[in-house]
């Protein structure tokens, strides 16, 4: 009769869970095992019951090509996402900074002036355009106080709202060759327009101011260095304002009324 050597077979001894006494008492369970003996080689083997995987290093490299290949497709839509997204919502806060101050202009009987251009820009006293901290702002409101004794000018202590610069987005066109046909501005439309509005008043000299009267009705005015000067009269206030991310174009239009529309260049027009 052979031996078990020489038949070559695998002895295996199985243990199962089972209960044992702790150490302070109570029981705990004992995992399962299998001991695997191979009888040829008097070889002890545990086999724990699960196998584990893995993978290559080419699998690695693989994915992390793949990976690498749909980052790099992905990010230039990322940022002409991001780049829209600054533009658009800057354009929708401008048209917000008038509203704000046409809805101020009726509910307080105050003039409010918005005053706006680009860095450097002052106020008919030579007063920078800047919100509290000293920074150049894009956008500030002024309430100027009743009519009778408002002067148009950045006085201290005076109530002021601004809106701020946004990253990439500056006054101007880049691409747009016309303006919005709803802009009614007294100022010239030229590209690209760095002045950034066609507010003119009185004449087509731009100016970088506008007035909500108590009524709520934009107008322009031409100011001394000491009050307003002559204020105009109903259709003086209406005019375009020109944003550029330098692939983007977006425009803001205020009605001789004070009614406020956003529009984006799509390439050949304004549209809504």
């Amino acid at each position: 009769m052979l031996g078990a050597q020489d038949r070559g077979w695998t002895a295996e001894l199985w243990m199962w869970k089972v209960f044992a006494p702790a150490a302070r008492g109570g029981w705990v369970v004992a995992d399962r095992f299998k001991q695997r003996r191979d009888c040829t080689t008097g070889v002890s083997q545990l086999n724990l019951g699960h196998r584990q995987a893995a993978f290559t290093l080419i699998e690695v490299v693989v994915v992390i090509g793949i990976i690498a290949a749909l980052a790099a497709a992905a990010i230039p839509s990322i940022q002409e996402m991001i780049e829209k997204r600054r533009i658009q919502g800057f354009a929708r806060d401008a048209a917000n900074t008038f509203q704000i101050a046409r809805s101020q202009a009726i509910r307080t009987g105050n003039n409010q002036i918005v005053f706006f251009g680009v860095p450097g820009t002052v106020d008919p006293a030579l007063n920078p355009i800047e919100d509290d901290f000293g920074n150049s702002v894009p956008f500030l409101i002024l309430d100027d106080g009743a009519p009778a004794s408002a002067n148009c000018h950045i006085d201290g202590g005076e109530p002021i709202e601004w809106l701020s610069a946004e990253l990439d987005v500056g006054w101007g066109v880049t691409l747009a060759t016309i303006k919005v046909p709803a802009d009614e501005g007294g100022a010239a439309f030229s590209h690209p327009q760095s002045s950034g509005s066609t507010v003119g008043y009185p004449g087509a000299t731009a100016r970088n101011w506008v007035l909500f009267r108590a009524d709520g009705v934009p107008v322009g005015f031409a100011p001394t260095t000491t009050n307003c000067g002559t204020i105009g009269e109903i259709g003086t206030g209406g005019a375009g304002f020109y944003f550029t991310s330098n692939s983007r174009d977006y425009a803001v239009t205020l009605s001789p009324l004070g009614a406020v529309r956003v529009h984006a260049w799509n390439g050949a027009a304004w549209s809504l």
